[in-house]
C-alpha cells in the first residue's frame, strides 16, 4: 500500500471544510479592498524560478524530469512574471490562493506542499501600500479569531546599512539566513553560528542593535543612525496604521528579493508566523518591466493548526437536514421533500443505502447533521413532516414550509 509522498498529505473532509471556510473569509476581505484574483500555472520554467530564487531557495525547487520546468515555490514570482508582461491599470491589486512546493525537511506545521493566500500591490512606491497590506492582514487575523496578532516590522535597507557599517557586506546573505532561523533554533544557536561567519566582535555589535530596548520611536532613532530612508519608511508605515505594530530590527524574512519594508504576523509564539511579506521593487524588472511591488502571504497550514486548537468540534458535513423514510414505500416522498428543501438552498441528504430508520439515524448522528425529517404514512396523508432538532431532541409534526423556515433560521452547522 503506497503512502502519500514525503511532506505531503491528504486533506480529509473535516479539514477540507475548515480550509474552505478560511478561503471564503480571506477572499471576502481581500475583495473589500478592491483586490482581484489571478491564477497561474503550478509549474514555471526553471529560468523564471531561478531568476530571483537565491541559492537557498534554489535547493528547494522541485525540478521536473525534463529539467526545464519546476513547481512554483511561492505565488510572488509568478505574479512578477504576469505583471511584467501585461498592461494593468496601476496600482494593480491582486490576490491568489493556491498550492506551492518546496523540497525541504517536513516538520510541525511545515509541509513540502502547502497553500498560500497572497495579496499584492503592483505599481505603488508609497508606504500607503504597506499600510493597506498590513491592515488587510490584521483584519483577516482578527476575523479568524486571533484577537491580538503581533505585527512585526523592519526594513531590509536598515539591515543592508548595518552590514555595510560593520564591513560584512560580502557575508550579508549568510547572516540574513541565520537571522531568519532565529525562531526555529533560538538566539544563542544563531549567535554561535554567526561567530563562525563574521567573528564574535561583529556578532556582538549586530545584536546590540537588534536588542535595542524601548518603543518604536527609540528603535527607529537607532535605525536613522544607519539609514534615514529606511527609518523614514518605517515611520510612515507606523503612522498610517491605527493599530499596534512592533519594530523588530532583527526581522529579515527569508527570500532574497525583498528591497524595503518586511513584516510578519504572529498569532502564537509556539508555531511561528502565520503571514509574512514585504516590498520587492526590483523583482518585476528581472522579468521585463521595472515596477514597484509589495505583498504578504498567509500561511494556510499554520492558520488551520491554530484554528483546530481553538475549535472544540469541527464540522463533518455541510448537510443541515437528513430526510429519512420510515419504509422503502415512502422513499419517493422523501425525495420530493428533499428536492423542495434544496430549492431553498438548504443542504439536504436522503438515504441511498436502503437502510432501516435506526441505521439512518446512526448516520445522522455520526456526521452531526443538526436536523432530521422523518416521513411515513401519516406525513404523506397530512402532507406534513416530522422535524427533529438533533441537538435538543425536540420533535414536532409541521408543514414543510415551517420546517424549512426553522432549519433556515438556525445557526447550527454554520461555521465553527
Amino acid at each position: 500500500m503506497k503512502l502519500t509522498p514525503k511532506g505531503m498529505r491528504d486533506i480529509l473532509p473535516e479539514d477540507a471544510m475548515l480550509r474552505e471556510q478560511v478561503f471564503d473569509l480571506v477572499k471576502l476581505i481581500y475583495r473589500k479592498y478592491g483586490f482581484v484574483p489571478i491564477e497561474t500555472p503550478a509549474m514555471e520554467y526553471l529560468d523564471t524560478l531561478r531568476a530571483k530564487a537565491g541559492a537557498e531557495t534554489d535547493k528547494q525547487i522541485f525540478c521536473l524530469d525534463d529539467q526545464e520546468l519546476g513547481l512554483r515555490f511561492d505565488l510572488t514570482v509568478p505574479l512578477a512574471r504576469v505583471a511584467a508582461n501585461n498592461a494593468f491599470a496601476k496600482p494593480f491589486k491582486r490576490y491568489a490562493i493556491g498550492s506551492v512546493w518546496r523540497k525541504e525537511e517536513p516538520q510541525k506545521g511545515r509541509y513540502r506542499e502547502f497553500t498560500q493566500a497572497d495579496v499584492d500591490i503592483v505599481g505603488s512606491k508609497s508606504m500607503r501600500a504597506e499600510a493597506e497590506i498590513l491592515t488587510i492582514a490584521r483584519e483577516v487575523a482578527t476575523a479568524l479569531g486571533f484577537e491580538k496578532p503581533r505585527i512585526l516590522l523592519n526594513n531590509r535597507k536598515i539591515l543592508d546599512a548595518l552590514a555595510a557599517k560593520l564591513g560584512i557586506e560580502d557575508k550579508k546573505e549568510a547572516i540574513f539566513r541565520l537571522l531568519d532561523k532565529m525562531d526555529k533554533v533560538g538566539e544563542e544557536a544563531v549567535k554561535k553560528e554567526m561567530n563562525e561567519v563574521i567573528g564574535s566582535d561583529k556578532t556582538k555589535k549586530l545584536f546590540e542593535i537588534f536588542d535595542t530596548k524601548g518603543d518604536n520611536k527609540k528603535k527607529i532613532t537607532v535605525a536613522k543612525s544607519l539609514t534615514e530612508e529606511g527609518a523614514s519608511e518605517l515611520e510612515q508605515i507606523v503612522a498610517a496604521c491605527d493599530f499596534p505594530i512592533e519594530v523588530d530590527l532583527a526581522l529579515v524574512r527569508g527570500l532574497g528579493y525583498y528591497t524595503g519594508p518586511v513584516f510578519e504576523i504572529k498569532a502564537s509564539d509556539e508555531i511561528g508566523s502565520i503571514a509574512g511579506g514585504g516590498r520587492y521593487d526590483n523583482l518585476l524588472g528581472i522579468y521585463g518591466q521595472t515596477e514597484s511591488a509589495v505583498g504578504i502571504a498567509l500561511g494556510i497550514e499554520r492558520i488551520i493548526i491554530l484554528l483546530k486548537q481553538k475549535i472544540a468540534n469541527s464540522k463533518k458535513t455541510y448537510t443541515k437536514v437528513f430526510v429519512a423514510a420510515v419504509k422503502p414505500d415512502f422513499f419517493k416522498y422523501s425525495l420530493d421533500i428533499a428536492s423542495k428543501i434544496r430549492e431553498q438552498a438548504v443542504p439536504c441528504e436522503v438515504d441511498l443505502n436502503e437502510r432501516n430508520l435506526r441505521k439512518q439515524l446512526d448516520y445522522v448522528n455520526a456526521l452531526g447533521i443538526p436536523y432530521l425529517i422523518v416521513v411515513g404514512e401519516r406525513e404523506m396523508k397530512e402532507k406534513k413532516v416530522t422535524l427533529r432538532d438533533m441537538t435538543s431532541g425536540k420533535e414536532e409534526v409541521v408543514s414543510l414550509d415551517k420546517a424549512i423556515a426553522t432549519i433556515g433560521k438556525s445557526n447550527v452547522g454554520k461555521g465553527n
